[in-house]
């Protein structure tokens, strides 16, 4: 009754909420249990009959292996699932400038069928759930990547651990903020609008369905007085704006906001008008340089590329990518879909230099 009500409302997309706990058992982790995919496949099969043009997307905020089995066999199951690790490896590249986890995490993206896809985000209502990277990250390193966003003004929530221990389970910070650098807490909004909206971009880049917090397209910063309000750290990415106030600062060109609201819907217009960019599409990761994240997206039909190039560091990066083994025929000078920019090609290589925190989203 509750799936059909919305679906028919006019719902085209149906969130799981913490799908994978729905099936309890005595003696067991409650967790992923048979019984739970199962009663996804009774929905998915329900949706199928009455209303196909409905997708599923599951929330299970769980290693990355697990999360992936709520696709089934790509016919059964979710149309789409939270692609969870990567808030936190994202965040990771940019905290280190190096691309390289991202990269070789990305290059195991795999779809089961073209009726399946993920659903990318950065940001939401909640924190950034670290439980999706161990696995991917050291223990060390998702312990300096909370430590850093504790100096940055943030807040972790621990998990107590049965041999008593406590293990870090998501930062609580504005995802705008969690990229900052704690040595630097006075920096230029240019530099803060840049590197956020890299980190953006890759989330557009990806394959699949992005979704886009409220807060990251209006380039909101964390709301630590509703912290001190009601003592909870999820509250830091949950203000409530006034709709004038907001406005007045989409209007005003020196603020922070109105550069990024800008830029965002700049990068969102680029993507919905070139066919690289389709859900279903090709991806390949490209390893030319350990702070590039580097993809190569093709059209559903293959006609059409993308060569999207992120630099997750605060320095230029200098590379040559050897287009000649990417493209089985000659290319023509390639061109900049954000900036309209042009550049030549050198015998097939692809010689050029990255600002930080620059994207290119290359195409003939």
């Amino acid at each position: 009754d509750v799936l059909l009500f919305y679906a028919a409302r006019g719902a085209e997309f149906i969130r799981l909420d913490a799908i994978a706990f729905i099936w309890k058992e005595v003696g067991t982790s409650c967790i992923h249990l048979p019984q739970t995919h199962r009663i996804i496949q009774l929905l998915r099969e329900v949706l199928n009959e009455v209303a196909p043009h409905v997708s599923i997307i599951t929330e299970t905020n769980v290693p990355h292996e697990d999360n992936i089995t709520y696709f089934g066999d790509g016919h059964n199951e979710a149309q789409m699932v939270y692609n969870f690790s990567l808030p936190p490896l994202t965040l990771h590249a940019f905290h280190t400038g190096n691309a390289e986890v991202l990269s070789r995490w990305a290059s195991t993206l795999t779809l089961p069928s073209n009726e399946s896809t993920f659903f990318n985000f950065l940001a939401s209502h909640d924190g950034i759930g670290v439980t999706p990277a161990r696995g991917l990250l050291t223990d060390a390193e998702i312990t300096r990547m909370a430590q850093r966003v504790e100096a940055l003004g943030g807040y972790v929530s621990y998990r107590n651990n049965s041999d008593g221990s406590r293990s870090a389970y998501e930062l609580n910070i504005n995802y705008l903020d969690a990229l900052g650098d704690p040595e630097q807490l006075h920096e230029e909004f240019d530099l803060v609008a840049r590197r956020f909206l890299a980190s953006q971009a890759i989330l557009l880049a990806l394959r699949g369905v992005p979704g886009i917090y409220f807060h990251s397209l209006f380039g909101s910063r964390s709301w630590l007085a509703g912290v001190k309000e009601n003592g909870r750290f999820r509250t830091i990415n949950r203000q409530k704006l006034e709709r004038q106030v907001l406005e007045e600062e989409l209007a005003d060109p020196n603020s922070l906001r109105h550069r990024v609201f800008r830029d965002y819907h700049d990068l969102l217009r680029r993507r919905t008008t070139h066919p690289a960019f389709d859900p279903n599409g090709g991806q390949q990761v490209i390893f030319c340089h350990e702070s590039i994240f580097a993809l190569l997206r093709t059209s559903a039909d293959g006609h059409s590329f993308a060569l999207c190039l992120h630099n997750v560091a605060n320095d230029s990066c200098q590379l040559t990518i050897d287009l000649g083994n990417i493209f089985p025929s000659p290319l023509s000078d390639l061109s900049d879909l954000i900036s309209g920019r042009y550049y030549s090609l050198d015998g097939g290589q692809l010689v050029l230099t990255l600002a930080p925190y620059q994207v290119l989203w290359l195409t003939e």
